[in-house]
Protein backbone atom coordinates (compact mmCIF):
# COMPACT_ATOMS: atom_id res chain seq x y z
CA UNK A 1 0.00 0.00 0.00
CA UNK A 2 1.03 3.48 -0.94
CA UNK A 3 1.07 6.42 1.40
CA UNK A 4 -1.33 8.26 -1.45
CA UNK A 5 -4.28 5.06 -0.63
CA UNK A 6 -4.53 6.57 2.80
CA UNK A 7 -4.27 10.52 2.52
CA UNK A 8 -7.79 10.64 3.36
CA UNK A 9 -8.27 8.49 6.41
CA UNK A 10 -4.99 9.45 7.74
CA UNK A 11 -5.54 9.51 11.78
CA UNK A 12 -2.88 10.49 13.96
CA UNK A 13 -4.48 8.34 16.29
CA UNK A 14 -2.69 5.16 14.59
CA UNK A 15 0.80 6.74 15.01
CA UNK A 16 2.84 4.56 17.53
CA UNK A 17 5.82 4.17 18.80
CA UNK A 18 8.82 1.21 17.82
CA UNK A 19 11.67 0.93 19.66
CA UNK A 20 15.38 0.59 19.09
CA UNK A 21 17.95 -0.07 21.59
CA UNK A 22 20.68 2.08 22.03
CA UNK A 23 23.49 -0.49 23.16
CA UNK A 24 26.55 0.51 25.98
CA UNK A 25 29.03 -0.80 23.96
CA UNK A 26 31.64 -1.04 27.21
CA UNK A 27 29.37 -3.49 29.08
CA UNK A 28 27.22 -5.02 26.18
CA UNK A 29 23.92 -3.99 27.42
CA UNK A 30 21.04 -1.93 26.43
CA UNK A 31 21.44 1.09 27.70
CA UNK A 32 18.28 2.97 26.58
CA UNK A 33 15.45 3.10 24.25
CA UNK A 34 14.98 5.01 21.11
CA UNK A 35 10.74 5.51 20.50
CA UNK A 36 10.83 6.00 16.73
CA UNK A 37 7.13 6.89 15.31
CA UNK A 38 5.31 4.50 13.28
CA UNK A 39 2.06 4.86 11.15
CA UNK A 40 -0.06 1.63 10.91
CA UNK A 41 -3.14 1.29 8.89
CA UNK A 42 -5.90 -0.51 9.88
CA UNK A 43 -4.62 -3.55 7.05
CA UNK A 44 -1.36 -3.58 9.80
CA UNK A 45 0.73 -1.84 7.20
CA UNK A 46 3.57 0.56 8.07
CA UNK A 47 4.87 4.02 7.28
CA UNK A 48 8.02 5.38 8.42
CA UNK A 49 7.87 9.27 9.28
CA UNK A 50 9.72 9.64 5.90
CA UNK A 51 6.65 8.73 4.32
CA UNK A 52 3.55 10.26 6.68
CA UNK A 53 5.15 13.46 7.36
CA UNK A 54 3.66 14.84 4.59
CA UNK A 55 0.49 14.31 6.04
CA UNK A 56 1.49 15.99 9.03
CA UNK A 57 2.29 19.03 8.14
CA UNK A 58 -0.90 18.53 5.79
CA UNK A 59 -2.97 18.70 8.93
CA UNK A 60 -0.28 21.09 10.63
CA UNK A 61 -0.51 18.80 13.42
CA UNK A 62 3.46 18.68 14.36
CA UNK A 63 2.80 19.05 17.89
CA UNK A 64 -0.10 16.68 18.60
CA UNK A 65 2.43 14.14 17.02
CA UNK A 66 4.97 14.66 18.79
CA UNK A 67 3.02 14.83 22.41
CA UNK A 68 1.63 11.37 20.90
CA UNK A 69 4.72 9.51 20.72
CA UNK A 70 6.19 11.10 24.02
CA UNK A 71 2.95 10.14 26.25
CA UNK A 72 2.72 6.20 24.45
CA UNK A 73 6.50 6.10 25.28
CA UNK A 74 5.98 7.81 28.69
CA UNK A 75 3.45 5.33 29.66
CA UNK A 76 5.60 2.28 28.03
CA UNK A 77 8.37 2.47 30.29
CA UNK A 78 6.53 4.56 33.34
CA UNK A 79 6.98 1.65 35.77
CA UNK A 80 10.66 0.66 35.26
CA UNK A 81 13.85 2.71 35.05
CA UNK A 82 15.15 2.18 31.95
CA UNK A 83 15.65 5.63 30.05
CA UNK A 84 13.89 6.30 26.45
CA UNK A 85 14.63 9.47 24.21
CA UNK A 86 11.97 10.80 21.20
CA UNK A 87 13.06 13.30 18.66
CA UNK A 88 11.33 16.43 18.55
CA UNK A 89 10.72 18.96 15.16
CA UNK A 90 11.41 22.74 14.81
CA UNK A 91 8.10 23.30 15.70
CA UNK A 92 8.46 22.25 19.07
CA UNK A 93 10.93 24.58 20.09
CA UNK A 94 9.97 27.46 18.42
CA UNK A 95 6.43 27.26 19.93
CA UNK A 96 5.23 27.39 23.45
CA UNK A 97 3.30 24.05 23.30
CA UNK A 98 5.61 21.50 24.03
CA UNK A 99 7.08 22.84 27.27
CA UNK A 100 3.80 23.87 28.78
CA UNK A 101 3.37 19.63 27.95
CA UNK A 102 6.73 18.69 29.61
CA UNK A 103 6.11 21.10 33.05
CA UNK A 104 2.96 19.57 33.56
CA UNK A 105 4.17 15.91 32.43
CA UNK A 106 7.10 16.03 34.87
CA UNK A 107 4.98 16.58 37.76
CA UNK A 108 4.41 13.09 38.44
CA UNK A 109 6.28 10.85 36.26
CA UNK A 110 8.99 8.84 38.21
CA UNK A 111 12.30 10.13 37.92
CA UNK A 112 11.78 12.51 34.23
CA UNK A 113 16.30 12.14 34.04
CA UNK A 114 15.23 9.22 32.09
CA UNK A 115 13.63 11.01 29.69
CA UNK A 116 15.75 12.39 26.51
CA UNK A 117 14.28 14.41 23.67
CA UNK A 118 16.78 14.38 20.55
CA UNK A 119 16.73 17.38 17.97
CA UNK A 120 18.38 17.49 14.64
CA UNK A 121 21.60 19.07 14.67
CA UNK A 122 20.69 21.45 11.36
CA UNK A 123 17.53 22.86 13.50
CA UNK A 124 19.32 23.64 16.40
CA UNK A 125 22.51 25.29 14.49
CA UNK A 126 19.76 27.38 12.35
CA UNK A 127 17.39 28.35 15.15
CA UNK A 128 19.91 29.11 18.15
CA UNK A 129 18.24 31.37 20.17
CA UNK A 130 15.04 29.05 20.15
CA UNK A 131 17.68 26.45 20.94
CA UNK A 132 19.26 27.87 23.68
CA UNK A 133 16.00 28.87 25.81
CA UNK A 134 14.42 25.45 25.17
CA UNK A 135 17.49 23.58 26.52
CA UNK A 136 17.00 25.79 29.61
CA UNK A 137 13.65 24.85 29.78
CA UNK A 138 14.50 20.95 29.64
CA UNK A 139 17.52 21.64 32.34
CA UNK A 140 14.92 23.22 35.16
CA UNK A 141 12.55 20.26 34.29
CA UNK A 142 15.52 17.65 34.52
CA UNK A 143 14.78 16.08 31.04
CA UNK A 144 18.42 15.26 28.56
CA UNK A 145 18.22 16.73 25.17
CA UNK A 146 20.70 15.53 22.96
CA UNK A 147 21.65 16.63 19.55
CA UNK A 148 20.79 14.50 16.45
CA UNK A 149 22.71 13.95 12.85
CA UNK A 150 25.26 15.36 14.65
CA UNK A 151 27.99 16.22 11.64
CA UNK A 152 25.44 15.97 9.17
CA UNK A 153 26.03 19.33 8.23
CA UNK A 154 29.45 21.12 6.77
CA UNK A 155 28.72 24.55 9.15
CA UNK A 156 30.26 25.32 12.20
CA UNK A 157 28.81 22.95 14.28
CA UNK A 158 31.21 22.23 16.88
CA UNK A 159 29.70 25.76 18.55
CA UNK A 160 26.85 23.61 19.41
CA UNK A 161 29.24 21.93 21.85
CA UNK A 162 29.52 24.58 23.72
CA UNK A 163 26.35 24.38 24.83
CA UNK A 164 25.45 22.48 27.76
CA UNK A 165 23.56 19.98 25.76
CA UNK A 166 23.54 16.33 27.16
CA UNK A 167 24.82 14.55 24.63
CA UNK A 168 25.21 14.03 20.67
CA UNK A 169 24.39 11.33 18.37
CA UNK A 170 27.13 11.29 15.17
CA UNK A 171 25.83 11.11 12.00
CA UNK A 172 25.27 7.85 10.28
CA UNK A 173 26.93 8.76 7.04
CA UNK A 174 29.97 10.01 8.77
CA UNK A 175 29.73 6.74 10.99
CA UNK A 176 29.78 4.56 7.71
CA UNK A 177 32.68 6.97 6.14
CA UNK A 178 34.47 5.89 8.96
CA UNK A 179 35.21 2.17 7.93
CA UNK A 180 37.18 3.79 4.20
CA UNK A 181 37.79 7.23 5.22
CA UNK A 182 40.72 8.64 7.60
CA UNK A 183 39.71 12.16 7.21
CA UNK A 184 36.10 11.04 8.69
CA UNK A 185 37.54 8.86 11.21
CA UNK A 186 39.71 12.06 12.62
CA UNK A 187 36.97 14.37 12.93
CA UNK A 188 34.60 12.05 14.86
CA UNK A 189 37.41 11.21 16.85
CA UNK A 190 37.69 14.96 17.32
CA UNK A 191 33.97 15.14 18.38
CA UNK A 192 34.60 12.86 20.74
CA UNK A 193 37.08 14.25 22.55
CA UNK A 194 35.87 17.50 22.52
CA UNK A 195 32.36 16.19 23.96
CA UNK A 196 34.65 14.33 26.81
CA UNK A 197 35.89 17.63 27.98
CA UNK A 198 32.26 18.49 27.85
CA UNK A 199 31.18 15.73 29.96
CA UNK A 200 28.42 15.42 26.55
CA UNK A 201 27.72 11.86 25.78
CA UNK A 202 28.35 10.70 22.28
CA UNK A 203 26.64 7.85 20.84
CA UNK A 204 27.14 6.89 17.28
CA UNK A 205 24.07 6.24 15.07
CA UNK A 206 23.43 3.71 12.09
CA UNK A 207 25.96 0.95 13.65
CA UNK A 208 24.96 -1.63 10.61
CA UNK A 209 27.60 -3.95 10.48
CA UNK A 210 30.77 -5.21 12.60
CA UNK A 211 33.26 -3.01 10.83
CA UNK A 212 31.59 -0.62 11.38
CA UNK A 213 31.18 -0.79 15.40
CA UNK A 214 35.23 -2.18 15.29
CA UNK A 215 35.65 1.54 13.96
CA UNK A 216 32.76 2.73 16.51
CA UNK A 217 35.08 1.23 19.51
CA UNK A 218 38.36 1.69 18.17
CA UNK A 219 37.65 5.59 19.34
CA UNK A 220 36.68 4.65 22.45
CA UNK A 221 32.75 5.81 22.16
CA UNK A 222 30.54 3.81 24.51
CA UNK A 223 27.32 4.03 23.09
CA UNK A 224 25.96 2.63 19.75
CA UNK A 225 22.84 2.64 17.83
CA UNK A 226 21.94 0.47 14.57
CA UNK A 227 20.27 -2.78 12.59
CA UNK A 228 23.64 -4.47 13.82
CA UNK A 229 21.97 -4.63 17.21
CA UNK A 230 18.48 -4.52 16.58
CA UNK A 231 15.86 -3.27 13.95
CA UNK A 232 12.74 -0.98 15.64
CA UNK A 233 10.57 -3.32 17.42
CA UNK A 234 6.41 -2.67 18.29
CA UNK A 235 7.25 -4.35 21.51
CA UNK A 236 10.13 -5.35 23.67
CA UNK A 237 10.98 -9.05 24.48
Amino acid sequence: MHIKQIMDSFDIERIVPYFQPIMDLEHHAVNSYECLARLITENEQTFLPSEFLCLVEREQCFGELTQRVFHASAEYFRNNNMGWSINISQQDIIEPHLSKFLSGFVQDYPNPGRVTLELMAATAFQHQDEFKSFLQVCKALGIRLFVDHFGAINSNILTLLDLPVDGIKVDGHLIKQMVRSQEALDFVAHLHQVSQQRNIIVIAEHIEDKDCLDAVQSLGIRYGQGFYFSKPQAFLN
